[in-house]
């Protein structure tokens, strides 16, 4: 008995006369081997092809309860492969090795490489991420000199994409932000029932705000695309901070692998002016991401609200409504009035 790879499918190399097993082999099948889940105990119902090492198929089945993948031979043909759910094996078999006596056939075929199906996918998987890094940095070279992807009005991407480059720049912001937070909550944070609403352009300027109402009051789910969202990204152009901040909700609700180079560096570059204005529902934003639900996530919440977020200031407002405090009571119907307010247009 060969064994293979501990506790995988194990492989034993039998040959027997098509005619001195006829009832338990297929009419055209004589050289078999003999897959065994462990030592002793053969391999039942698992699926198996043997096939040429140039990928034609020579025989398929399913093993029964003697646990027999059925072999054929190909003219001219040294190099062989056996495929299971879960292992590859590639074996040299000499076309002598087919006319041996059975006593002398497994010694005769060699087995050249054992593999988990495990493995090759995991190969695979590597070869392919490391195909797209390559396309991907090639294509950021070019948006590079070219500057003219849809977030270009952000200025200039970095000369060259390096990952350890833009994790020192994501960690850089993220130690801002997170000094920020734990100024805001010094002391148990700011008390909401001094919460005094100020007209979303207080916070910077809001152009073209149509295209941010129209990008905000879309039917679920949310596309990033179409007409709607090009005018979202127009508004974000001419500096508005509502569209920018959507824009960066929109790219970091998605997964890193989803995103291309040239959109990873612009995320950055929106978290830099959002945090650079001290856009207060970056803070909420980043901090659920890092921090996660909780009491501190919901004192973030509250200190976003104060400084100017619409959508603490909603959740934040709607908490409040709770409260035994006729004063907190009140601070949250002032935010919810205001975040009422904020969705609608500057006159």
């Amino acid at each position: 008995m060969l064994k293979l790879l501990p506790k995988k499918t194990l492989l034993t190399l039998s040959l027997l006369s098509p005619l001195g097993h006829a009832a338990d082999a297929p009419a055209t099948a004589g050289h078999y081997l003999t897959l065994y889940a462990v030592p002793g105990v053969p391999q039942d119902d698992d699926p198996y092809t043997w096939s040429t090492a140039g990928g034609k198929q020579l025989t398929k089945g399913v093993t029964k309860a003697d646990g027999r993948a059925y072999l054929k031979a190909e003219e001219g043909v040294d190099t062989y492969v056996l495929e299971t759910i879960s292992m590859r094996w590639t074996f040299s078999v000499p076309a002598r090795c087919w006319q041996e006596a059975p006593a002398a056939f497994q010694s005769c075929l060699k087995l050249k490489q054992s593999t988990s199906q495990y493995d090759i996918r995991q190969d695979a998987e590597k070869l392919a991420r490391e195909k797209d890094q390559q396309a991907q940095a090639v294509a950021y070279e070019l948006a590079v000199r070219a500057n003219d992807d849809a977030l270009a009005w952000l200025g200039k991407l970095p000369p060259q994409w390096s990952m350890q480059e833009h994790a020192r720049r994501l960690l850089s912001i993220g130690d801002k932000i997170e000094r920020h937070i734990a100024s805001g909550l010094r002391q148990g944070g700011p008390d909401a029932r001094q919460f005094v609403c100020k007209a979303p352009t207080a916070y910077g300027a809001l152009p073209q705000q149509q295209a941010v109402l129209a990008y905000q009051l879309q039917p679920q789910p949310v596309l990033h695309a179409g007409a709607v969202w090009d005018q979202l990204l127009a508004a974000a152009a001419q500096g508005n901070w509502m569209a920018r901040l959507e824009v960066y909700y929109a790219l970091a609700e998605r997964k890193v692998s989803e995103l291309s180079y040239v959109e990873q560096a612009r995320l950055v570059q929106l978290m830099q002016w959002l945090q650079q204005r001290e856009i207060a529902g970056l803070y909420s934003f980043f901090s659920a991401r890092t921090i996660g639900d909780g009491a501190t996530q919901d004192r973030v919440a509250r200190l976003a609200a104060m400084q100017g977020s619409a959508i603490d200031q909603s959740v934040v407002g709607t908490l409040l409504q709770d409260e035994d405090d006729p004063a907190l009571v009140a601070a949250g119907k002032r935010m919810l009035d205001c975040a009422a307010a904020a969705m609608q247009a500057p006159r």
